[in-house]
């Protein structure tokens, strides 16, 4: 019984945090001083001293520069599915983090305009697509993202205990 307690407790704290942190009420100082700021960040070719790339070719070429080519052809060599996943935490948090996902950049707006709204499904994107690319396959951009907001829709219902 008290475990199940502690486990509601839990997740209604963690939902509460989750909710405080993503809802921002319409019109509100907060919620200006953001968007002022996301305008600002979209058009930037730098941010924190760091490049951000506006198109995906870009995007990968940058991957490509930074990382050693031995990393890149076992990259390429795995399995997709697998070698993003376990990746997401290395390279993946790397973008969202350096090329500003959350505060808005130029990759992220493209992203966004493509229907991927969450920086850890930016993320997932761009390293599927990569991966795709290294491999001479079609990208197939309709149903990754697709296939990205399914996910992240059962997740969310994962979340709430649906």
């Amino acid at each position: 019984m008290r475990s199940g307690l502690l486990s509601c407790l839990i997740g209604l704290l963690t939902l509460n945090t989750v909710l405080a942190q993503t809802i921002a009420v319409e019109g509100s100082d907060s919620q200006k001083a953001y968007e002022a700021q996301y305008q600002k960040n979209i058009k930037l070719s730098k941010i924190n001293g760091v490049y951000i790339p506006a198109t995906l070719d870009e995007a990968f070429r940058r991957i490509k520069k930074l990382t050693p080519e031995s990393a890149i052809q076992n990259f390429k060599a795995a399995p997709e599915a697998q070698v993003c996943k376990r990746l997401h935490f290395g390279i993946g948090r790397w973008m969202i983090e350096n090329w500003s996902f959350y505060p808005g950049s130029r990759i992220s707006h493209l992203l966004k305009t493509k229907g991927i709204l969450h920086p850890d499904d930016m993320a997932q994107f761009l390293l599927r697509s990569f991966h795709r690319s290294l491999n001479g396959l079609d990208s197939d951009e309709a149903a990754l993202i697709e296939e990205l907001a399914i996910e992240r829709k059962r997740r969310g219902k994962e979340a709430l205990g649906l």
